[in-house]
């Protein structure tokens, strides 16, 4: 995930948000964002662009929530769910 030009990892992830390591900087409640998710296991790659707000923040991880999720969005985090209950299927690409 891009954040603030900043690549930083995705530790979890949901349909209403996700939960990455935390950046250097000051993070607070509240603090709305714009960031770039790639996926890590689709080719192409499909890029993802949305807003999110820091819902809980913890010593090395940050929670966020996103703000009216865009479709591309939706479709990169659905297809990532569906590959970790689903595993490797011919309706993931893989």
């Amino acid at each position: 995930m891009l954040f603030d030009g900043i690549l930083v990892e995705v530790v979890d992830i949901s349909i209403g948000g996700l939960k990455f390591r935390r950046p250097p900087g000051l993070l607070s409640h509240g603090y709305r964002f714009t960031f770039e998710l790639r996926s890590a296991y689709e080719d192409p790659n499909p890029l993802a662009k949305g807003v999110a707000v820091v819902r809980a923040l913890g010593s090395d991880w940050v929670a966020v929530e996103f703000v009216r999720p865009t479709f591309s969005l939706m479709k990169v985090v659905g297809r990532h769910i569906g590959r970790l209950l689903v595993g490797r299927s011919h309706l993931f690409r893989h």
